[in-house]
């Protein structure tokens, strides 16, 4: 039992730095210009996904994974994919698994714009401080793993030895990178045409103080970032004005399909989930204002809760959502 212990220890702190295979996300096309990457379902809530979309004379990519080694292998494959230049890369908003890994793609892919919401550019030197963190971070992780290193059996430290040692040689590489300044800052509806193919950029005030939007296909498919997720994840959002953002979509007569941040893709009328959700987190703490956070939790309704938890994972993201939705909500009225 206790050499499990130690090896789930270091398994775990090494997750984001050594391991890539696992976390491979899964390409599914939408039109014959979009590209869907959607992550894996146990990741589901850990990391996003990514919209690649290519017309005739540029390509632009949409968030970016918050797991830098996958990031790297993705640059790489998108070297051998694209026909046309990688002219720009969208963040939806700040937070790390959508926009720390956009300096692995500056760097591969040195031409590329970042373009980003107009309140991120303004933080965005609280950004650059959390893509140093998570190097911090992982640096920590692989200290950590080396004391772990010397309680396992002796037979199986040269594999986890071999491990470190990649692990110390991506995070030496990443220590050279860093997120470059936003080129394009959005702070009004924005076209762009990516070669006989326009797409339009939206900014938000709803998941965050900053969110990006992005209509491609004619207006048909919304790339909607965590603004549109299943599952939302209200702890830093802007309850009223996200509500009637997605309202707005899901009365849309022109969308027909939705690629969130996390997630399966939807249609508007599934934006009616998430609305409920953020709707009846906003209802209780009006109603009771009063009221602490774990008694809001209890008398949440059940059919909306039994909705979200249709597996262990969904059942813990939505535990966690929910308290930080009613913090959220009491802190702002």
């Amino acid at each position: 039992m206790r050499t499990r212990a130690f090896l789930k220890g270091i398994i775990t702190a090494l997750f984001s730095v050594c391991f890539t295979v696992n976390a491979n996300v899964t390409w599914h096309t939408i039109t014959p210009e979009i590209q869907f990457l959607k992550q894996q379902a146990k990741l589901r809530f850990y990391d996003s996904n990514q919209v690649l979309i290519e017309g005739k004379e540029c390509a632009l990519m949409f968030d970016a994974s918050g797991d830098f080694a996958a990031v790297e292998q993705l640059a790489s494959t998108l070297k051998q994919r694209l026909k046309t230049p990688l002219c720009y890369l969208v963040g939806s908003h700040y937070h790390d698994d959508h926009l720390l890994g956009m300096a692995v793609l500056q760097a591969q892919f040195p031409k590329a714009k970042l373009v980003v919401h107009q309140q991120v550019a303004k933080n965005f030197a609280h950004v650059q401080r959390a893509f140093t963190d998570k190097l911090d971070s992982y640096e920590k992780s692989i200290e950590l793993s080396y004391q772990r290193l010397a309680n396992l059996p002796k037979e199986q430290q040269h594999t986890w030895r071999e491990k470190l040692t990649l692990a110390k040689q991506r995070l030496l590489r990443w220590r050279e990178l860093s997120l470059k300044e936003p080129a394009l800052i959005i702070s009004e509806q924005t076209k762009l045409d990516l070669g006989d193919y326009p797409v339009t950029i939206e900014p938000y005030h709803a998941h965050t103080y900053g969110d990006l939007t992005l209509l491609a296909d004619n207006g048909q498919i919304l790339l909607g970032g965590d603004m549109v997720d299943s599952l939302p994840y209200p702890g830093h959002g802007q309850l009223a004005p996200w509500l009637n953002a997605l309202t707005q979509l899901a009365q849309s007569k022109t969308i027909t399909t939705i690629l969130p941040g996390h997630g399966e893709k939807l249609t508007p009328a599934m934006l009616a989930k998430p609305i409920a959700f953020l709707s009846t987190i906003e209802e209780q703490v009006k109603a009771q204002p009063n009221a602490p956070v774990k008694e809001l939790i209890t008398t949440f309704p059940i059919t909306i809760k039994q909705s979200y938890q249709s597996d262990e994972i969904g059942e813990r993201a939505f535990n966690i959502f929910l308290e930080a939705g009613l913090k959220q909500a009491k802190t702002s009225k």
